[in-house]
């Protein structure tokens, strides 16, 4: 590393040319303490205001992911999605271990994606539900889920889509959700908002449940019994389009179970950018992922809320559906 006092001058000089120059100097370990450290500084009430500001600011720029990297994965999310609305049935199913269904679609569509993202970004990581499960702690990692809504795509049902994040050390930056069927691409950048088909997207503002507000469950949840809400109930059969209804105000909430990480890495930062939060029952946090952990053997649930008063209520109405 480069003269400390140097550095951290560049560091926090919220210039960022500087930041980055300060950054391309450090091994990977070293840029893992310095992210640490900012992200601690910059929520640390006892330092000046300047001080917190230089740190987000740091933080904001050494996050960005890197040039290029949205308007590759939307391209690439909908040329392989136009070409999957063409194999309908031009593949065989079968059955895993926890029952869910999978393709030979799924299989060769995650090849294909595996092989795009590491060729035009080579030296990052990829982590897919149908192969390479174990996160290796890259510092740019894509999540990626081939065919969200397998058991729909299956039945020729049209919510199914292509789930495509990445990740900053472990933490959603970037997502990008195509549904094919429904003509609808999401995508968002973490401090650049949440969009779909190019068009801002806020969730709705509700603070109670109400009887004409929408709220999405998975097939797991229903058959758990009747939600103590007054919501209109449905299950869309694709956790990445649930999520993605949150973020666009169609639905006030969700709760999904059996759930996996490449099933939400991609629409986190959707929801969070469109100011939703969710909660998980990770008891150590989902995000940022953990080096060396196998993430087909990380199976929760997860809830939605379009506001933190809905969370709330969510929360005291659903607890016995969402962690029991």
């Amino acid at each position: 590393m480069m003269n400390l006092e140097h550095f951290w001058e560049r560091m926090l000089s919220e210039e960022a040319e500087s930041v980055r120059k300060a950054w391309q100097g450090l091994d990977r370990e070293e840029r893992l303490a310095v992210r640490d450290f900012l992200a601690n500084a910059m929520s640390d009430e006892g330092r000046l205001d300047a001080q917190r500001r230089a740190a987000a600011f740091a933080l904001a720029v050494v996050e960005t992911p890197p040039a290029g990297a949205l308007d590759f994965a939307r391209s690439l999310a909908g040329q392989v999605g136009r070409r999957l609305m063409v194999s309908s049935g031009n593949f065989s199913v079968s059955t895993k271990m926890d029952g869910t269904l999978v393709t030979t679609l799924d299989i060769e569509t995650s090849l294909e994606l595996c092989k795009n993202l590491l060729e035009r970004f080579p030296d990052h990581g990829v982590l897919s539900e149908e192969h390479n499960t174990v996160f290796q702690g890259d510092e740019w990692c894509w999540v990626i889920d081939p065919i969200d809504g397998t058991t729909n795509f299956a039945a020729g049902f049209p919510i199914w889509g292509i789930l495509i994040g990445l990740l900053h050390f472990g933490k959603p930056m970037m997502g990008v959700a195509e549904f094919p069927w429904l003509g609808y691409q999401f995508h968002a950048v973490t401090g650049r908002g949440a969009c779909l088909n190019d068009a801002g997207i806020h969730a709705a503002r509700a603070v109670d449940f109400t009887a004409t507000d929408l709220f999405a469950i998975c097939s797991r949840t229903a058959k758990l019994g009747v939600l103590p809400i007054p919501c209109k109930i449905r299950a869309p059969g694709s956790m990445g389009f649930e999520i993605a209804s949150v973020a666009c105000g169609y639905c006030v909430g969700n709760l999904g179970r059996s759930v996996h990480v490449w099933d939400v890495a991609a629409v986190w930062p959707m929801l969070h950018e469109a100011g939703a939060i969710a909660v998980t029952t990770v008891s150590e946090g989902l995000f940022p992922l953990r080096a060396g952990v196998d993430y087909a053997k990380v199976e929760f649930a997860v809830m939605s809320a379009c506001t933190p008063e809905l969370m709330r209520q969510a929360q005291s109405r659903l607890g016995d559906f969402f962690g029991g």
